[in-house]
């Protein structure tokens, strides 16, 4: 779908809207507590915010970041990175990074300290998702860059009781169930139970989730509320492949799409446990809350990624098969690899507390507090190389192989803060939100690295580094409700963010210590929300600049480095329409610039890559959907998604082409069960969507991620 036709029919809708009846407006979500820790009318935000409710989550059949995501304006929920298939690399404003954006479930952040874990996000019993593009830095500090997508779960007590099972291609199959326990006395309880797996296209991937969620609560008193989640998950994820590019192309060529080059006893294992414990409650004209969080993650890896390259020549065409000697190799031979594995244990511990005081004086409202984040985390890893042959098919098991390089590193990160955000009204119509943060963080590292070579083991040192930083950072933001008509209304509003956050620590199996620059950013939007017709059509529109500092990147050496600076421009327009009654038409359209604005990557002359686009970052992203959902009888649903043109290079000489995918479903409810059958990337794209940090190679080469590629699922539930 090319974005000029997109626009002809998002301007010939507007043209018809007029003349549409609508037997019932359809309901809008009002009120977020993402951006400022309370309910908050969205109306009078000035940020952009989109919810997504859990009822529409259903209806299209959304189950992933991706899916989940597809209608919010200029958000990329990709799906596919280096932790494994049940994994996504999301993309806000145009910036795509491990640990750029904020990831919270149920107030917590996912992840904590280190990066967010994106494969955790299990959809089950969600009731909505907020997603706050733009930094948070006064409510969360030191972790969200461009932006906060937060998943809240039903409370105890209110969940949409319900019992599903579902099955479909590649294997995959899956059964949940939400539903509230009896209560005691005044304590409310609930349960959320997932269990699935995932097959996919690529040989050999998928993965098993294993999910059970545990939420409690009870007044304490007249005014008080005390709640308990108990969280426990694991996830057997077999990973899948990457795509190579090599010079200024893609070897989709030479490697095939769905080969798996992992070895044969590939796996991502990884169990958490987590308990978080709140308690909130209001006294008069003052709310507070407190949450306190514990988790322990632990994982188990081997896996492998083809080389990619040859020694001499850099082309992947010149691999050394099977140790036959090749002459353009180094003295016209080469081993007996072309591949490189790792065995890998990692352990993480987070914890996280929150303590806020909201007063209430009239029209103006203070909330100030203290929080505090901490993440320790250590893998300890095994590194060998193999042989495979390009289509995959001779995979050797990793445990067999010689272990020729043992590393550890271990990471401790502690992140406080001080924050303190006003809101007040000046008149009627304009709303002011003001805060201010300051931030603490302390991070310690070691590493060692020893060499295996015939047996004969020789450390190569331990190394340290630590870095401590304390800084301020802030939030201004203006609304004003330019007028109000019954239900149609029109808000402007317009803010100022400034943030900073350490880079992230991707525990891959190396023994790299070396604390770079933190990242620090300044963002500025300009936006307009409203209603029309009568509050049946709603809309929110912005532009933005994003000025970013010392971006996480990686120089043709493969070695992490700080990017100077970058930004990040662009405008985002989303539009809700209520049709008729339980019929919704959705569509967005969002135009991105992300630049180097100064960046050398690798200290030469020809290395400065100031002006050009940075890699996955597309010009245009289009979305549209119509979704038919009524308490019974027929329904369905049909989302489109456009993603432009990319570049897939620093120097931009390597282009990918835009790409669209379509989601559909088609359902009947019954008085007593449902059933629908979804469809997911029915265009069956094989794109490239995600970079690999993990498998680029000493000549610079990247590698991707593709779209996962087309799946049906026949799904059958009964409310409870």
């Amino acid at each position: 779908m090319k974005v000029r036709t997109f626009l002809a029919v998002l301007a010939g809708f507007f043209v018809v809207i007029p003349s549409l009846h609508a037997a019932e407006a359809t309901p809008l979500p009002v009120v977020q507590v993402t951006a400022t820790r309370q309910a908050t009318a969205l109306e009078t935000l000035p940020a952009a915010i989109t919810i997504i409710t859990g009822d529409e989550l259903r209806a299209r059949g959304a189950n992933d970041l991706r899916t989940a995501l597809s209608l919010v304006a200029g958000v990329e929920g990709t799906p596919g990175s280096d932790s494994g298939p049940a994994g996504s690399s999301p993309a806000l404003w145009g910036l795509r990074e491990v640990d750029a954006f904020l990831l919270v479930i149920d107030g917590v952040p996912a992840g904590g300290a280190f990066n967010p874990l994106t494969t955790q996000v299990d959809l089950t019993g969600v009731e909505r998702i907020e997603v706050l593009r733009g930094a948070a830095p006064v409510m969360y500090g030191a972790t969200s860059f461009n932006g906060v997508i937060h998943i809240i779960h039903y409370a105890p007590g209110s969940t949409h009781s319900s019992l599903s099972a579902a099955g479909g291609s590649q294997g995959s199959y899956g059964a949940a169930f939400v539903g509230d326990l009896p209560g005691l006395d005044s304590y409310s309880q609930s349960i959320t139970a997932n269990v699935e797996k995932r097959g996919f296209k690529v040989d050999r991937q998928d993965y098993n989730r294993y999910h059970l969620l545990y939420r409690g609560g009870s007044a304490v008193g007249e005014t008080a509320h005390f709640h308990l989640d108990a969280d426990l998950s694991a996830l057997r994820q077999t990973p899948g492949n990457v795509i190579f590019r090599n010079g200024a192309s893609l070897r989709t060529d030479l490697l095939p799409i769905d080969a798996n080059h992992n070895p044969s006893d590939a796996a991502i294992d990884q169990n958490r446990q987590q308990l978080n414990l709140g308690f909130d409650g209001h006294d008069g004209p003052r709310d507070w809350a407190a949450t306190l969080s514990v988790a322990r993650t632990t994982d188990k890896l081997m896996r492998g990624f083809l080389r990619d390259y040859a020694p001499s020549t850099g082309n992947i065409e010149n691999l050394c098969v099977g140790g036959v000697p090749d002459p353009s190799g180094p003295d016209g031979k080469c081993d007996d690899f072309d591949a490189d594995g790792y065995e890998q244990s990692r352990k993480f511990t987070e914890a996280y507390f929150d303590a806020h005081l909201t007063q209430h004086f009239g029209a103006a409202s203070l909330t100030w507090g203290v929080d505090y984040l901490h993440g320790a985390g250590k893998q300890h890893a095994f590194n060998y190389g193999y042989y495979v042959s390009l289509d995959g098919s001779d995979a050797p098991a990793g445990a067999a192989q010689h272990h020729d390089e043992i590393v550890r590193s271990e990471d401790k990160r502690d992140f406080a803060g001080l924050y303190a955000q006003t809101d007040f009204k000046l008149g009627s119509t304009v709303d002011v939100l003001a805060g201010l943060r300051l931030s603490h963080t302390q991070e310690d590292t070691e590493g060692e690295e020893i060499l295996n070579d015939m047996d004969q083991m020789a450390s190569q040192g331990v190394t340290t580094d630590s870095r401590t930083k304390a800084r301020l950072g802030g939030t201004l933001g203006v609304s004003w409700a330019v007028f109000r008509d019954g239900n149609n209304h029109l808000t402007v509003y317009t803010d100022y963010r400034n943030t900073y956050k350490p880079l992230a620590v991707d525990f891959g199996p190396e023994a790299e210590t070396a604390i770079l620059e933190p990242e620090t950013s300044d963002s500025y939007e300009l936006g307009a929300r409203g209603t029309l017709l009568d509050g049946r059509v709603s809309y929110d529109t912005s532009v933005f600049q994003l000025d970013f500092r010392n971006l996480k990147t990686r120089d043709t050496l493969g070695n992490t480095v700080n990017a100077g600076k970058t930004r990040f421009r662009g405008g985002e327009v989303e539009v809700r329409v209520g049709l008729i009654e339980a019929l919704q038409l959705m569509a967005n359209y969002a135009y991105h610039d992300s630049r180097f604005i100064s960046f050398n990557r690798d200290g030469t002359p020809g290395g400065v890559v100031d002006g050009r686009r940075l890699e996955l970052a597309p010009y245009h992203l289009a979305g549209a959907g119509l979704i038919y959902a009524p308490t019974e009888g027929f329904t369905a649903s049909l989302v489109s998604n456009y993603t432009g043109e990319r570049r897939l290079n620093k120097s931009n000489s390597l282009h990918a082409g835009g790409f669209t995918t379509y989601d559909a479903s088609l359902g009947w409810n019954f008085r007593r069960f449902a059933v629908a059958l979804n469809g997911y990337n029915l265009s069956d794209r094989r794109d490239p969507v995600a970079e690999s940090e993990l498998s680029e190679g000493v000549s610079g080469a990247s590698s991707y991620y593709m779209l996962p590629g087309a799946r049906v699922m026949l799904n059958l539930s009964m409310p409870l």
